[in-house]
């Protein structure tokens, strides 16, 4: 099967356009083995126009998913995400809005993988737990493993490396916490042109995209994640 890929969180301000600029021009690097497709859900449409200015991102839609739109736009992603599955080497990246529409919720379940963004700031960290847990109660009302919940840390200060607040917060909740990405100002005011990972060569936050895009890679696309859970629950079964 294909993989689709939600970057989403009710909080806004944590990240999520960029987070998802990044991670779509980390798989047109390093991963060609698979078709890229990317869709703008957020009505602002800045991933849209970021990459768009860009020109190497030809599979490239934005479609505004929001209350003063129809639900025209939803039936259209719902049925991309549908199309992406039957192909093992596509790989569809959703980038979406703050705030928690119901119709948001519905098409992440039917992703592999949720990442979601966060700063270590208490302000964003609490209703980031608010949105993982409607997540959650919708996975277990399913009976399903996905989409397999990741946690960015990110915008992270160069010096901060103390991630128990964060920790703490999501400890009861089935989630992965990534590797966290630093908070570099050309990355935080790219807003016109996205200059892509190219232009952040010789710092910190180059180094970290990839690493994240490798664990990615690894976790989601390779499968281990779903190994790990597949295990658990025969071990539960046994039980």
């Amino acid at each position: 099967m294909g993989s689709s890929i939600m970057v989403a969180n009710m909080k806004g301000g944590v990240g999520k356009s960029t987070l998802t600029c990044y991670l779509a021009d980390y798989f047109r690097q390093y991963n060609r083995k698979r078709s890229l497709s990317l869709i703008d859900t957020d009505v602002q449409g800045s991933c849209f126009e970021m990459l768009g200015i860009d020109g190497r991102f030809e599979q490239l839609r934005h479609l505004p998913i929001g209350d003063r739109y129809d639900a025209v736009n939803v039936v259209t992603v719902d049925t991309l995400v549908r199309n992406h599955l039957s192909s093992a080497n596509d790989l569809l990246l959703i980038d979406t809005s703050a705030g928690k529409p119901d119709s948001i919720c519905q098409i992440a379940m039917m992703c592999h993988c949720l990442l979601v963004p966060v700063s270590i700031n208490w302000g964003d960290i609490r209703p980031t737990r608010d949105f993982i847990e409607e997540i959650q109660d919708r996975k277990d009302s399913s009976r399903t493993i996905t989409p397999h919940i990741i946690v960015v840390p990110n915008r992270i200060p160069h010096q901060q490396r103390d991630y128990s607040r964060l920790k703490d917060a999501l400890s009861e909740l089935d989630v992965v916490i990534a590797p966290g990405l630093s908070d570099l100002s050309i990355v935080r005011h790219q807003t016109e042109k996205f200059s892509g990972i190219e232009a952040t060569k010789g710092t910190r936050f180059h180094d970290e995209i990839i690493h994240f895009g490798n664990f990615i890679n690894e976790y989601i696309l390779g499968g281990k994640l779903d190994a790990i859970y597949a295990d658990t629950n025969v071990i539960e079964l046994r039980r």
